[in-house]
This record gives structure tokens, sequence and C-alpha cells, in this order.
């Protein structure tokens, strides 16, 4: 067998290895991130339903790597992607000390967190948007690095100081429910409706409607 062969099997055994542990790792962050929406939903409930009994707010479990957490007309969305991704070089993360001394550090497991109208999910408004955010990293050593809205944006973005936690993890999901409520739906423009066609039409007088969604979301570097 010849020296390269032996660096390729060498180099695919310990990249494969480390991706399987930063794979693990982002999966019970993501386990534990919903065990926190689940804490949030069972304490916020009962508040909310003495003063509004109309108000719902509930999870719901979509399998392994999504689930939702929804709270009157607002859902949050929770996705963890199944590959393991590195930051391109001219990224604040890989010009880091932290990665450049130890690569490893270097590769992320992502969960990302989108806003949906609760009616776009309900009736599976196809051309509905959802709107970005936050972005949870996790590496090989539990740190993670977040990229979002306001205090997420700068709270954890100091890569290998934040350990994952629970506390972190409520406190993200916290924020990003207070996100969803600051932000409500604006009427569509008056340019924008002012001819339809018959299509158009039967859309209005049907729950899938004209797509609707929220200005909301942030620039990623």
């Amino acid at each position: 067998m010849s020296d390269k062969i032996e660096g390729i099997i060498s180099k695919l055994d310990d990249k494969a290895e480390l991706k399987q542990k930063v794979y693990e790792r982002t999966l019970e962050t993501f386990r534990l991130m919903k065990n926190c929406a689940v804490r949030i939903r069972d304490e916020i409930s009962p508040r909310v339903l003495e003063s509004s009994p109309h108000v719902e707010i509930a999870l719901t479990d979509q399998g392994d790597f999504e689930f939702h957490l929804r709270f009157s007309g607002d859902t949050i969305v929770f996705m963890m992607h199944t590959n393991v991704f590195t930051f391109p070089p001219n990224h604040k993360i890989a010009k880091t000390y932290y990665v450049n001394q130890h690569p490893q550090n270097g590769f992320f497991g992502m969960i990302q967190i989108y806003n949906f109208l609760s009616d776009s999910l309900k009736y599976q408004r196809l051309n509905d948007a959802g709107y970005l955010l936050a972005r949870v990293f996790v590496n090989v050593n539990d740190h993670f690095y977040t990229e979002g809205k306001r205090q997420l944006g700068f709270l954890y973005n100091e890569v290998g100081q934040q350990v994952v936690n629970e506390d972190d993890m409520q406190k993200i999901i916290e924020q990003c429910m207070l996100f969803c409520l600051d932000f409500d739906l604006y009427v569509p423009p008056e340019d924008a409706l002012k001819v339809i066609t018959v299509e158009q039409k039967n859309y209005f007088n049907n729950p899938r409607g004209i797509g609707t969604g929220k200005r909301l979301g942030f620039q990623v570097e």
C-alpha cells in the first residue's frame, strides 16, 4: 500500500471520528434545547391561561432533528442540520487562535432557529416565509457560538469560551420568543394587491391564501 493511500486512510479515519463526535455533541445540545423549551412551556402556559384562556403555548416534536414551539400567532422552528461544517477562511472564527492552533476546534454542528406565523404551518401555506432568528454552532469540546438578532449577536460570539449548558440554552430560547413578540405582521403593500387574478381571488377564500410573512432577520457574516 502506497504512502499516499495510507495518508488518505489516516485522514479519513481521523476526520470521520471527529465529525461523528461533533454530530453527537450537537445532537445532545439540540435535545437539551428541547428540554428547555418544554420547561418554558410548562412555566408559561398556566400563567397565560389564567388571564388569556384562548392563548395556547404548545410544543410539538417533528422527529429527531426538528421541534416547534408555538405561542399565539407565532411558531419558532428549531432544526438541527445533520452535517458538520467549518467556517470559510475569511470568517472571524476561522482566524481565531482557538481554531488556528487546534484545527479540530473549527468543526461545528449547526442548529437553526426560525420564526414562522403559526397559520403558515397550520394551513401549509407553502409560499409563506420563515425568518432566521439565530444559528447555534457546537464543536467537539461542547463550546458553542451564536449568530443572531440583538443580544444573540454578541452574548455568545467568543468561540472557545462558552460551554453548552442548560441556563444559556434557555436564555437563547427566551430571547428568540421576545424577538417574535416584538415584530408584528404588516399589512401587504397596496400596490401589490391592486390587481389580482381569479386564481389569487380563490386563494383569499382558502386558508392557504396569498403568501404571508413578517419582516425580520439579520445579516450573517
